[in-house]
């Protein structure tokens, strides 16, 4: 049986990071670390690490925010080694490389794009330059499947036991309430609102017009299809706790 995790004080934090940082425990094994993130510095989407224990107590992350002191501490109470930091895709780096510099002994996975705009990291795998050949270690509790036909080549995984779809920019969910929960919507940003949530034809039309090729799009899609998950968890806005499948129909079924 997995062990509990604690979670730190956030309001003793000294860091600014940590004082809008929501600290969430999913499921046993999985971590979520939220907070507010404004795209273009006036719509409000949010932004999610998300990091998972396994059985071995090895520790995946998928990164998307800050590596900030109450994230560390999380991640420290979580019992294990960090093996492996994994990027949401080509437009979700920016915080890579603090974690590569935390944790130097994990391996970094990427897109085939980060080969020119950070490389400076030593990379263990690059989806689309190879890296989706290899066995990193984290098989086969989880697996990495990557969409190529979104022009930031998203890089998503499932994680089996707690039937679990982490991913990027593929589905959003907002407005991101968990995400600002901490520091409440400034009045200057506004947010997509429910326009970008599974549920509006807005967002299934927006990625239509982004997935250029559709016929890519729908062999990508099988694999991800038909696997077994239930729960979704995006980098943008709330987590889908059930119905995922029937909420990613909704945005991705146009290309069957």
């Amino acid at each position: 049986m997995s062990t509990p995790i604690s979670i730190p004080d956030i309001s003793k934090s000294t860091d600014s990071t940590d004082k809008e940082l929501v600290i969430r425990q999913v499921t046993p094994d999985i971590v979520t670390f939220s907070k507010p993130f404004s795209r273009f510095g006036m719509i409000a989407i949010g932004g999610r690490s998300t990091a998972i224990r396994l059985p071995s107590t090895d520790i995946f992350i998928y990164v998307s925010t800050p590596h900030s002191p109450a994230t560390a501490e999380t991640i420290r109470n979580m019992g294990g080694e960090v093996k492996w930091l994994v990027t949401p895709d080509g437009e979700h780096g920016m915080y890579i490389e603090e974690y590569t510099k935390a944790y130097p002994k994990a391996q970094p996975i990427g897109v085939e794009r980060f080969a020119k705009s950070k490389p400076q990291i030593q990379w263990a795998g690059l989806f689309g330059a190879g890296g989706e050949t290899k066995q990193y270690g984290f098989e086969p509790h989880i697996t990495l499947l990557q969409f190529t036909a979104h022009p930031n080549h998203e890089l998503m995984a499932v994680h089996h036991p707690s039937k679990t779809l982490i991913q990027g920019d593929m589905l959003f969910n907002l407005p991101p309430k968990e995400q600002y929960s901490r520091v409440g919507m400034p009045f200057f940003v506004k947010t997509a609102g429910h326009k970008m949530s599974p549920e509006e034809h807005f967002h299934a039309s927006t990625i239509s017009k982004l997935v250029k090729d559709k016929a890519l799009a729908k062999r990508e899609l099988e694999p991800i299809n038909k696997l077994e998950w239930d729960r979704i968890i995006p980098c943008h806005g709330d987590v889908i706790e059930t119905g995922g499948k029937e909420a990613w129909a909704k945005v991705f079924n146009q290309f069957e």
